[in-house]
């Protein structure tokens, strides 16, 4: 299963000399000799052309985008449908961007510049604008406009197509990788990827989970230090890369692969079925997404619809708010992908680091996190707000869709936007259009003020969502992404437990569903807890899915109640951690392990503490 990312302590030690650590970005072990790729920029010409040249120029150009279109479309059609067909087509999309073509041949005629050079400025200028961005899935992608940018250039040079041809079983090494590169793996039968740029939301690493490649990303400098046919280990569960084992470790690592494989081949042949305990409890597990490709992997991992799909995304990256229409569109495509499952779209959570250029003076002061964001961005900006509420109720006549509001502090601001909801209605009404009126509506709560006055906001709503990423935040005053107070992050900490409890109680009281969709949901370490404290429902990363239902099918509720019990009267969150510890990890080892949350199993450990061989430090 996909690693949450943390190191274990004492396997940065244990690594030593001979491994280089990254970003765990699709799961599996992967065992080959090296294959380097080389993506190096080409040299890109500047040269003056006269005015009677420009309309020659700009045909050159538009062959080159139809060559290029050409060249995706060859790579797609030799693909299954999928997540990585639906990454192609969104790049095939961009090359369609008006704005593109707009300015690239604007540059042509106003500078009297060859395409080549026009080309490259402009994607120059929008390869920084997406890196400046504060979100890391749109610094990400930078990389893909700087590929097709590349690939434009190749067909306007006369390069033609840079197809790349590994061996079957070599583990693919480059500075980057293009969508259509990983494509072209597929065909290929590669052991593994790794990258020295890139994260897990970046469209390689989105494309090797869904190949099922094992992959690390953000390795870097490796490429200086490995040669083609070099024997390379790739533990995309961890995060790891080893350069050069000897033939010892290399066996170690051949029996860690075969029983990650076996673990993997158990737990999703269960994924069809459902989350049930022993005793007959159920518990709905759901996929959070921000990406339609994430989609395609709810379905894949057996969940049961969508518990949180973040709309931002959907906001930004462009010149101005999506219109009503385009609400509607998507949100219809999403609720037809996941029939007959519901599926809860969270309105726009921009602001903080989640910015849309077109959104005025939205920087929040020193603190962005604690500023204009979320839903009192969403109050501001009204008619942007009431067309997302539209399109999202016009889409709810072609399948169960909820609307869930994020960052809600208080009672009276939860009024204010319920009255958007009357308003959007009547908007609708008005024109004629047809729409679902009895649209169940909801909160996240994520800030403390909304856990403990759950109970006067439970009677307004239709269901609870507790983020516990913000949540956890909050409480304990630590910045998530400040990795000096990062071991202050306690989930089982007892003022977050205590808050869990509120809310759950104040659900129950209202008789309303409550659903968990933080990172905790998808922690395998968690799952007793979460369950023994009476949510049954978690929204989770789609791949951790299958790990946390065999947990589920392999417990009793009882078990799980007399856990949670004991963890909720621990005096700390290192005693309740440890309490965890004590009763899940002997029952659940594999699980903890293959899942990233426990660090490496003794397999892991013996091949990377062994110190024999020559071995490479990266």
């Amino acid at each position: 299963m996909i690693a949450r990312g943390a190191d274990p302590p004492d396997a940065s030690q244990s690594l030593g000399r001979r491994a280089c650590r990254g970003i765990a970005a699709s799961p599996g072990i992967g065992i080959g000799p090296a294959y380097l790729v080389d993506r190096r920029r080409i040299q890109v010409p500047h040269y003056a052309i006269e005015r009677a040249a420009v309309r020659d120029e700009i045909g050159r150009f538009r062959e080159a985008l139809r060559a290029t279109q050409e060249q995706l479309e060859a790579i797609k059609a030799r693909l299954p449908h999928g997540e990585h067909r639906q990454i192609l087509k969104a790049q095939q999309m961009m090359l369609r961007d008006p704005d593109l073509m707009h300015d690239v041949e604007g540059r042509i005629r106003d500078q009297l510049v060859n395409a080549e050079w026009a080309m490259i400025e402009v994607a120059g200028d929008v390869e920084r604008t997406l890196r400046e961005a504060a979100d890391e899935q749109f610094r990400e992608r930078s990389s893909d406009v700087a590929h097709l940018a590349d690939q434009v250039l190749r067909n306007l040079l006369g390069a033609g197509d840079c197809r790349i041809d590994p061996p079957a079983g070599a583990i693919v090494i480059a500075y980057d990788l293009s969508p259509a590169d990983t494509a072209e793996l597929a065909r290929a039968d590669v052991g593994g990827i790794v990258t020295e740029v890139g994260g897990r939301t970046s469209h390689s690493a989105i494309m090797a989970r869904s190949l099922e490649i094992p992959a690390v990303v953000g390795v870097e400098g490796l490429t200086k230090n490995v040669q083609t046919s070099d024997m390379v280990v790739v533990d995309g569960i961890h995060g790891c890369v080893v350069v050069r084992p000897d033939p010892v470790e290399v066996a170690r690592w051949e029996e860690a692969r075969r029983r990650y494989d076996a673990f993997e081949d158990r737990v999703q042949r269960d994924h069809a079925l459902p989350a049930t305990t022993l005793d007959g409890v159920h518990v709905t597990l759901r996929a959070n997404a921000a990406l339609d490709e994430e989609v395609a992997s709810a379905v894949f991992h057996g969940a049961e619809g969508v518990g949180l799909y973040r709309t931002e995304y959907v906001f930004m990256n462009r010149k101005a708010p999506p219109s009503e229409e385009e609400h509607y569109r998507h949100a219809k495509a999403i609720l037809r992908r996941l029939s007959p499952h519901p599926v809860t779209f969270r309105t726009f959570d921009l602001g903080a680091d989640k910015v849309a250029g077109y959104v005025r003076d939205v920087h929040g002061g020193e603190n962005p996190a604690l500023g204009v964001r979320s839903l009192r961005l969403a109050l501001r900006e009204r008619e942007m707000f009431i067309d997302q509420i539209k399109g999202l109720l016009r889409a709810a006549l072609h399948g169960p869709l909820r609307i869930m509001l994020p960052f809600v502090s208080g009672r009276e601001e939860l009024e204010a936007a319920l009255a958007v909801f009357e308003e959007a209605k009547a908007r609708l009404a008005e024109d004629g259009m047809a729409h679902a009126v009895d649209v169940p509506v909801g909160i996240m709560i994520e800030i403390p003020a909304a856990a403990l006055a759950a109970d006067r906001l439970a009677p307004l709503v239709d269901f609870f969502s507790i983020g516990t990423n913000d949540l956890i935040q909050y409480t304990l005053a630590i910045d998530r992404e400040n990795d000096d107070v990062g071991y202050l992050y306690e989930p089982l900490h007892p003022a977050v437990l205590q808050q869990l409890r509120i809310v759950r109680d104040a659900a129950d009281r209202a008789g309303i569903p409550v659903s968990l969709c933080g990172e905790m949901a998808a922690d395998p370490r968690y799952t007793w807890v979460l369950v023994g404290l009476g949510l049954r429902e978690l929204s989770m990363h789609p791949s951790a899915i299958p790990v946390v239902k065999n947990i589920v099918r392999q417990s009793s509720f009882d078990e799980m109640k007399a856990l949670a019990e004991q963890v909720v009267a621990a005096s700390s969150g290192r005693e309740a951690e440890a309490l965890v510890r004590e009763v899940v990890a002997p029952r659940f080892r594999e699980h903890l392990e293959h899942g990233g949350a426990d660090g490496l199993d003794s397999a892991f450990e013996s091949a990377l503490d062994a110190d024999a061989g020559p071995g490479t430090k990266t």
